[in-house]
């Protein structure tokens, strides 16, 4: 058995009481959220921060209580009322209903319809914050926002890379943002309210560059030492008074059409070294330099200002809210506000800037200088569309991204909380990660054990007993069963998982997700969110047994990869003990690259771990939707390489932040020469950086001692951040390994 195997089989088991399952749909989740300053602090402005268009979907979750919690944090300290806006409850029932008047256009649906922007509902604001949207804009709605730019406000678009298209819609936020579709097909003439949104082929043409003299790149970069062309504060209205270098961890930049309307603040500089994010689908990076356009922008529309980034990574925090629309899972956001590479100086200096009235119209003067056009406004690769008008990659089992009924509960725009309850959830497990991971992210007990005090997290372990009655029960680690935590259970889940009331359940494997704390002086998992009982780690179905399985339910399967199947698109994995059983694994694009038997047929005859949900491809069964895999030879731990307790790098890069780890895995680079270098796992991409104390940079550098490269070492070190990226630091140990396998 594989005492470390990460992956699980999902068994959904949502509890709640009658009463709430007779409760109205969507009330859950009302009213929205609210933030007030103290009257002593208070500057008489407001700020809204909109969802009617998006920001929750796929991992997002840019919400003032949520994954944006430090920036609306931070602006209510700044004196600002901060609020979340949904939309106009047109029939007064304290609901705001999204109904599509997208894909099938009429009068009727859009006016049933009150997931909208008018301009009486948004005027009570002095800026409008929009953080990836990704549902295109109605001609009218973009008027509303003409006519609130008029009165003087300001409106900070936020955005990601291309093709960050969250919720498989195809649209993403520099499409929506641009007010057309990077495709040209004849389905984006989607006339109706929506008119033509097809790609134009011209660089001023569209609603951002006719309004503001710019419009979002459709590239996809990574820079995560953080862009460090920062012009003076002097050219800029003073807003990089402060600012550092901004990380970019897979995003977009801009392009000035119009030098007298828009000016960058950030750009790439000289020495800067970005590349295309793995997964651009195309060059992803277009000239480079300042070439390629400002990362952060400005712009005067007449009387009123806007702002734009092209990444939210270094805004967002680690906190969530809401659980993803399609399977209901916890979401993993990243700690851009408080990480080096943040934005958070820059981002309150823009809202103070949007915030304020000016009667100036251009930039075109001593006081306001222009900005600088950007050479090749729209890049030849821009005026097409790779994907073709089809979506990041396509919708699962019964999610549709047009209808919210069928989204997840706990999802932002979900009938149900939850559990199926309609009680608001003020927190869902999250973790630290970088953008693409197969990691799960499920902490034993002993790293939860070692986690700080509200850590949010998800724990597996064995349940032993009943804690103070009904109230609570201990859970052992999967592998050391003196190390034990408590996990004190909500009214809810008393009745199945109280060892008081059901004693079956004592030595059932439990996955509860939930805050660390400390409940009658022991260590506790409180603030649940989520339970289940899993299978104990290793206990993945054969491929027979998955086949075995209904449409639409969620598995993990072993079985032995066979051949590609259409190209790089899937792969063919059988049973291990009939080979005559096969079952199709659909791969995402982040998976393709290591699990192709196209890109590397290598992996034909390995034996593979796949956690997704079960369904038809090309007709035939399969699995898709996938989130985890692995090769089980690897199986999260080091292989035959280093002592006892050591895991892989893929193991590593999943720990919570905080974890002491001893961790195999081949170095590959330097990092920041010569202060860190970077480790990967022997059995797939992932890797980590090593930060190097002072007394092990002449051995372990690779700037300082090439030959270093390509060994194989163990290191003993703590899990954490080091410059944005998942990291071990506080080295205490570092071995160089010979005969690894």
């Amino acid at each position: 058995m594989l005492s470390n195997w990460r992956l699980y089989l999902l068994l959904s088991i949502f509890l709640g009481c009658s009463a709430l399952v007779n409760a109205a749909p969507y009330e859950w989740n009302y009213p929205a959220p609210v933030l007030t300053p103290s009257a002593g602090n208070n500057n008489g402005k407001v700020v809204f921060f909109d969802v009617s268009h998006g920001g929750t979907e796929g991992n997002a979750d840019w919400v003032i209580d949520g994954g944006f919690s430090d920036f609306a944090n931070a602006l209510k300290n700044a004196g600002y009322t901060v609020k979340e806006y949904r939309g106009v409850d047109k029939n007064n029932d304290g609901i705001i209903k999204f109904v599509d008047d997208y894909t099938s256009p009429s009068a009727g649906a859009s006016a049933a319809n009150e997931a909208i922007i008018s301009y009486s509902a948004i005027s009570a604001a002095d800026v409008l914050v929009f953080a990836e949207s990704n549902r295109p804009f109605t001609q009218a709605e973009l008027t509303a926002l003409e006519q609130f730019l008029a009165d003087g406000k300001g409106i900070f678009f936020i955005a990601d890379h291309y093709n960050a298209d969250r919720n498989l819609n195809t649209w993403d936020s520099t499409e929506v943002y641009n007010g057309y579709n990077r495709s040209n097909l004849a389905k984006y003439n989607v006339g109706g309210a929506y008119g033509d949104l097809r790609n134009p082929g011209s660089a001023t043409a569209g609603w951002l560059a006719n309004n503001f003299g710019i419009r979002f790149r459709f590239n996809a970069i990574n820079w995560l030492s953080g862009a460090s062309g920062i012009q003076p504060a002097s050219q800029v209205e003073g807003l990089t008074t402060g600012v550092t270098p901004v990380l970019m961890a897979a995003g977009a930049t801009l392009a000035i059409t119009d030098p007298t309307r828009a000016k960058g603040l950030v750009y790439f500089s000289a020495s800067d070294n970005p590349s295309a994010w793995n997964y651009a689908v195309d060059s992803g990076l277009y000239f480079g330099g300042t070439a390629e356009g400002p990362y952060v922008a400005i712009a005067k529309s007449g009387a009123g200002k806007a702002a734009f980034i092209g990444d939210s990574s270094p805004i967002e925090d680690s906190s969530t809210k809401y659980r993803r629309e399609d399977t209901g899972g916890s979401k993993s956001t990243y700690p851009g506000w408080t990480d080096s590479g943040n934005a958070a100086q820059l981002s309150v200096n823009i809202v103070n800037w949007l915030a304020t009235a000016e009667s100036y119209t251009h930039f075109n003067s001593s006081a306001h200088p222009s900005g600088t056009a950007t050479p090749n406004p729209m890049a030849s690769e821009e005026l097409t569309d790779p994907d073709n008008g089809q979506p990041w990659s396509n919708p699962s089992g019964s999610y549709d991204p047009w209808n919210p009924a069928s989204f997840a509960n706990g999802a932002y725009g979900a009938p149900y909380n939850i559990g199926g309850g309609t009680s608001s959830s003020s927190s869902s497990s999250s973790s630290s990660s970088s953008s693409s991971s197969g990691g799960t992210g499920i902490a034993s007990v002993s790293a939860a054990l070692a986690a700080s005090t509200g850590t949010n997290l998800t724990v597996r372990g064995v349940i032993t007993q009943a804690i103070n009655g009904i109230y609570a029960l201990e859970i052992a680690d999967e592998s050391n069963n003196s190390a034990t935590i408590y996990v004190k259970l909500e009214s809810q889940y008393r009745s199945e998982f109280s060892p008081q009331n059901n004693p079956s359940i004592v030595g059932e494997t439990l996955q509860v997700s939930g805050r660390r704390d400390v409940y009658m002086s022991q260590p506790s998992i409180e603030y649940v969110t989520d339970m289940q009982i899993v299978t104990a780690s290793g206990g993945a179905l054969s491929v027979v047994e998955a086949l075995a399985e209904p449409v639409s339910t969620p598995v993990t399967a072993v079985g032995v990869i066979t051949q590609p199947i259409n190209g790089i698109y899937a792969l063919e994995m059988a049973d291990e003990s009939n080979s005559a059983a096969t079952i199709y694994v659909k791969l995402e694009s982040q998976y393709r690259a290591d699990f192709s038997p196209q890109n590397d047929p290598t992996l034909i005859g390995k034996t593979l771990m796949v956690s997704g949900v079960r369904d038809n491809y090309q007709s035939q069964p399969s699995i898709e939707y996938v989130d985890a895999m692995e090769l089980v030879s690897d199986g999260g731990s080091s292989g035959n390489c280093g002592g006892a307790t050591a895991v892989s790098v893929e193991t590593a890069y999943a720990s919570a932040t905080g974890t002491d780890l001893t961790v195999v895995g081949e170095v590959v680079a330097g990092v920041n020469n010569p202060y860190a270098l970077e480790l990967a796992d022997l059995n797939s991409s992932t890797t980590v950086y090593v930060k190097l104390e002072s007394d092990q940079r002449a051995q372990f550098s690779p700037a300082n001692n090439p030959a270093i490269l390509g060994e194989v070492i163990e290191v003993v070190g703590k899990r954490d951040l080091y410059m944005s990226y998942p990291s071990l630091e506080y080295v205490s140990s570092l071995q160089i390994l010979n005969n690894c396998n």
